[in-house]
């Protein structure tokens, strides 16, 4: 059975997906911390980062560093926070979060937000990646 996030990926279950190159995706999470917040992932379902291929491993983290320059750019903060924890969901992801202080990467602050206001952050995120001339961002949905 594809993991929760393949399955979004695939159009299956609603999300807001704001970059997709065929190897990975990143797309905001359902719960955030703070508004930004978004997961990168690799399209191969593997449940540690640390078993990706090196290709595969430098590729995602490219991504997260292309799309953390665009968080920051959008989102006050001092810099973009990666957590890797992958309990909740089995197949690797990185958690990347505008940050002010250390405390901003605490998962107790997580909490719902408005899909409503999830999609407009998803297409800040999307126009932004398009303006720094980044190939990998698919169309607003």
């Amino acid at each position: 059975m594809s993991s929760l996030f393949t399955r979004i990926r695939q159009g299956e279950l609603p999300g807001h997906i704001v970059w997709d190159d065929g190897r990975c995706f990143a797309m905001l999470t359902i719960k955030p911390i703070r508004e930004g917040h978004l997961l990168v992932i690799p399209y191969e379902e593997i449940d540690h980062w640390y078993d990706m291929d090196k290709e595969l491993n430098a590729h995602v983290f490219e991504v997260a560093r292309l799309i953390s320059q665009t968080q920051r750019s959008l989102f006050p903060c001092e810099k973009v926070g990666m957590m890797i924890a992958g309990l909740e969901v089995r197949h690797t992801h990185l958690h990347l979060i505008p940050v002010t202080a250390i405390a901003d990467l605490n998962f107790a602050l997580a909490e719902d937000r408005d899909d409503t206001l999830q999609a407009q952050t998803a297409n800040r995120i999307r126009q932004a990646l398009r303006t720094a001339g980044h190939a990998g961002v698919p169309a607003d949905r």
